[in-house]
């Protein structure tokens, strides 16, 4: 966690530990599974104080936090008690809420980047998926029921049609244990379309179920996902939970229309739990004979709870949100010279361009313009831009208070129940509202703080979506500053994906809704008092990068998937050789982008030649033969694993690395230099065995994954020969390729 803010830093915004964290990650995960970070996400402690999470992350099931310390966490000028306890109550809170939390220093993001790299990498590689955090978002509509579904199959399709029709995406049925739940499961399947995912925990259900999709489906292709089969292309998939959850980064989330849990009762079940969260299906169909679990917690509720949330607009458009109005009020605000990242604005920056008397009065003037009397919150930078802005409201006779996570939770409640009650009619705010507060009749938001980050967005969005009696619709005032496209603010048009904007028109509403007002204009008080109704729509540009690049592959990927050596395109492209489809910028790093179907021109173009199984023999003796060396850790390395993996082709990081120190020790014992001039392992006798372990998970265990010969189990701290490669390599072939390993080392030696 960062120090306590004063009074005039704010949330949201990056400082340089910030930046270094969001550029490991990126390194990582890369620029789009970035904006997934919530940063300085608000959470409550045990005792209902606000807190905040520098980073925040959900990965399947799991809640995940990131803390940066700074100095005065680990160099104070004196010891604190009261901070240190305090500290502690807030770390034990997150982790009583089921947060995973995982700490640096701003020193190690500086310094030690490597190391933070490795630990990051470690702690969410085998997590199943980084998702949206969105839990502030309506959970998806379920229904239950029990069926004897021997006796009346029928009563149960109608029942799954009827609760469709109704706007249900989940459903459980109950069933008598051995009746016919999965010719209903199956049937229902049918009438939603393919592809379809059924998940079972053993593969003795599996087997089962094809044989029942054979004989009642039987034009439907089916597919395995258990043992050593992964066939996820299929129309029908069967998988056990157990291998499915260990697949799930290599499926797409919306891929299966129709989710089959068999055997439901397990949904608590953490594997479970990981495929629930993961994907995001049309119908979801839990089957059980135990609705029920012994700790009395329903299974439908489970489902509910882990299963993704319905999107702001499917929300609005099912009735479980009101419509939401918007009229974009542009400023002569500049930011295009606001240092930004991946995430986040820089605060300093941001706060110099947008703290300014001009802006401010725009913003009071547009409510007391337009909406004066009405319920209403005004998103501030920070704490100080809010308390200037209610000073400002007050002073035009608004009555009006600035709120924070700052204040005494005395001071903020009374505030807050005061704005409940009708006492107040603004709330300037900058942080608070973003969790833990719900006011319903919220009619009207400004959002007077550009943030880049689309979670923030949204749940400030979320804190006036709320139904309430005589609430008709959210009105959102949109400041629009000046920006470029990779650094502009998220606003409700770039939320929703609208290019249609009229002042006070629908942004988002039920399709019904939106007829009518074209048919007989506005209905709605709050807009015919607006004074800003047209009849013409206005096009505006809602680009949003990172739905341009979903469906490419980042460079890093290409040069993988075409065996390429690592950063070999990346140059091409900055030498102006390869032009990619989609050049980002952002900040001060470019990130480039190619579409899918120019695989094969590129390869083509450059002569490269992937990696497949038929050719991976051949590509693996071919590299060995002509290592292009720097250092001897590429044949060494090749060496170490021959001489201890196992059967399968697999050793642990632990073996692999003492075989390969032991290769330098043995150097020094005949009294050689272990390695030339100033490489690292010239120091063996000085290093850690975890320095080792940094030396061959760089650049000679690269050099071997960046084509598929090599792979890494962080988790389980394995290193594996590809198994394709493996099964390919006999007995003869390993002594040939030790014989290339030991020349190798020898000619460089020799130099």
């Amino acid at each position: 966690m960062m120090p306590q803010e004063s009074p005039t830093t704010s949330a949201h915004l990056s400082t340089q530990p910030e930046d270094d964290f969001i550029s490991i990650f990126v390194e990582l995960f890369g620029p789009e599974k970035a904006l997934l970070l919530a940063p300085e996400f608000a959470v409550r402690d045990i005792d209902g104080g606000a807190r905040f999470i520098d980073f925040a992350l959900r990965a399947g099931g799991k809640k995940i936090a990131f803390e940066i310390d700074g100095p005065t966490h680990y160099q104070p000028p004196a010891f604190d008690r009261t901070k240190y306890e305090d500290d502690l109550l807030r770390q034990n809170s997150l982790i009583h809420q089921g947060w995973q939390v995982y700490r640096w220093t701003d020193h190690e993001l500086d310094q030690r980047r490597e190391r933070v790299k490795e630990q990051l990498a470690l702690f969410l590689e085998r997590m199943p998926g980084l998702l949206d955090m969105d839990d502030f978002l309506p959970k998806q509509r379920a229904c239950a029921a029990d069926f004897n579904l021997r006796t009346h199959q029928g009563e149960a399709l109608d029942w799954l049609a009827l609760i469709r029709a109704e706007g249900t995406t989940i459903a459980l049925l109950g069933h008598a244990t051995g009746s016919g739940k999965t010719f209903t499961a199956i049937e229902d399947a049918r009438r939603i379309g393919e592809p379809v995912l059924y998940v079972a925990h053993t593969k003795n259900l599996i087997r089962q179920t094809e044989r029942a999709v054979n004989a009642q489906w039987p034009e439907a292709i089916t597919g395995i996902i258990q043992g050593g089969r992964f066939e996820p292309n299929a129309q029908l998939v069967l998988a056990t939970v157990q291998s499915l959850s260990n697949h799930l980064n290599e499926i797409d989330p919306s891929h299966f229309r129709y989710l089959i849990i068999d055997e439901a009762h397990h949904a608590a079940a953490d594997s479970y739990q990981q495929v629930l969260a993961y994907f995001r299906p049309v119908f979801t169909l839990g089957l059980t004979a135990t609705p029920e679990r012994a700790d009395g917690k329903s299974i439908l509720d489970i489902f509910r709870d882990t299963a993704h949330r319905l999107s702001l607009k499917e929300a609005i458009e099912r009735g479980e949100l009101v419509p939401i109005r918007c009229v974009r009020v542009k400023t002569n605000v500049d930011l295009s010279r606001v240092r930004f990242n991946e995430v986040q604005y820089h605060r300093q920056d941001l706060e110099q361009a947008i703290t300014i008397p001009a802006r401010d009065e725009l913003i009071v003037q547009t409510y007391l313009e337009h909406v004066r009397g009405r319920k209403a919150v005004t998103f501030a930078v920070n704490v100080r831009h809010g308390e200037a802005l209610a000073e400002r409201y007050r002073a035009q006779g608004v009555p009006a208070r600035a709120v924070s996570g700052q204040m005494p939770n005395k001071e903020r409640d009374a505030v807050l129940d005061a704005f409940a009650q009708g006492e107040l009619h603004m709330l300037c705010a900058c942080d608070l509202l973003n969790e833990g507060w719900d006011c319903p009749d919220i009619e009207v938001l400004l959002m007077a703080r550009p943030t880049l980050s689309k979670i923030i967005y949204m749940q400030q969005l979320g804190r006036g979506t709320r139904k309430a009696p005589g609430k008709d619709s959210l009105l959102v005032f949109d400041f629009v500053d000046n920006a470029g496209r990779y650094n502009q603010s998220w606003n409700v048009h770039r939320v929703t994906g609208n290019r249609r904007y009229r002042p006070g028109g629908f942004a988002v509403a039920p399709k019904d809704r939106i007829e009518d007002e074209e048919r007989s204009g506005p209905q709605d008080p709050i807009i015919l008092n607006l004074g800003l109704w047209t009849e013409h729509f206005e096009e505006i540009d809602v680009f949003d990068w990172q739905s341009t690049v979903k469906d490419m592959l980042p460079v890093a990927e290409l040069e993988r998937q075409l065996a390429a050596s690592e950063g070999y395109l990346r140059n091409k492209v900055l030498q102006g050789e390869l032009t990619p489809d989609h050049d980002l910028s952002l900040g001060r790093r470019r990130y480039f982008y190619f579409a899918k179907e120019r695989k094969q021109a590129i390869a083509d173009q450059f002569d490269l030649k992937p990696v497949t199984a038929a050719n991976i023999r051949e590509r693996f003796f071919a590299f060995c033969e002509d290592m292009d060396m720097s250092a001897s850790y590429k044949p060494v390395l090749l060496r170490a694993l021959l001489d201890t993996v196992d059967e399968e082709g697999k050793v642990s990081l632990n073996l692999l690395t003492l075989a390969f120190r032991d290769f330098y020790l043995r150097r020094l014992n005949c009294g050689l230099p272990a390695e030339k001039g100033k490489l690292r392992m010239a120091r063996v006798q000085e290093l850690t065995e975890s320095e080792i372990q940094q030396v061959i998970l760089g650049m000679p265990f690269k050099k071997y994954a960046q084509r598929g010969f090599l792979d890494y189990a962080r988790d389980l701290s394995l290193v594996r020969i590809a198994p394709a490669l493996w099964k390919r390599l006999d007995k003869k072939s390993r002594e040939r390729l030790l014989d290339l390993a030991n020349t190798s080392i020898a000619q460089y030696f020799d130099r």
